[in-house]
């Protein structure tokens, strides 16, 4: 394609097939750790940002307490995380990756990481700052989306 065919409908088209393309990604490396879906976006989560609170985890991952804490023991059982107290509110709990858990995540991710760092190196720097900052405030619009089945759950919590 050429610049110009990018008008902002094919922009969005690109995106989402770059969507489409990291959720089949994810969901063949979840299958190849033998753990859901779920289960590995919360370790790239963790990966991201290093430590959440359980309640973080759970309204990123849009899962309900239980459930979280359903997740976090599986994670910790094969020892991919671990809780810790807060560093500056001991009543609260964070979660991080562990060393095998993060190890274990690039033992599958490492290849793809490395393929991706390669083919942006060879933008030029001003191309890697306009798609830097693209991707991350698509990325920003697309997490500050409220998702509907969360809406709609709120509204009828709040009829109550």
């Amino acid at each position: 394609m050429d610049a110009q065919d990018y008008d902002p409908v094919e922009v969005a088209r690109a995106a989402r097939r770059l969507d489409l393309a990291l959720a089949g990604m994810h969901l063949d490396v979840a299958r190849r750790m033998d753990m859901t879906p779920a289960e590995l976006l919360a370790l790239a989560h963790l990966a991201v940002d290093e430590a959440l609170s359980p309640g973080d985890l759970a309204r990123r991952l849009r899962m309900r307490s239980g459930a979280i804490t359903a997740l976090l023991d599986r994670l910790t059982e094969h020892g991919h995380i671990e809780r810790e107290p807060h560093p500056s509110d001991r009543r609260r709990l964070v979660v991080r990756l562990t060393g095998a858990g993060r190890k274990e995540a690039m033992r599958h991710l490492g290849p793809m990481v490395r393929d991706v760092v390669a083919f942006v190196a060879r933008l030029p720097e001003a191309d890697r700052a306009t798609v830097g900052r693209f991707i991350d405030d698509l990325a920003e619009l697309v997490a500050g989306r409220e998702q509907p089945e969360t809406a709609s759950r709120q509204r009828a919590r709040d009829a109550t």
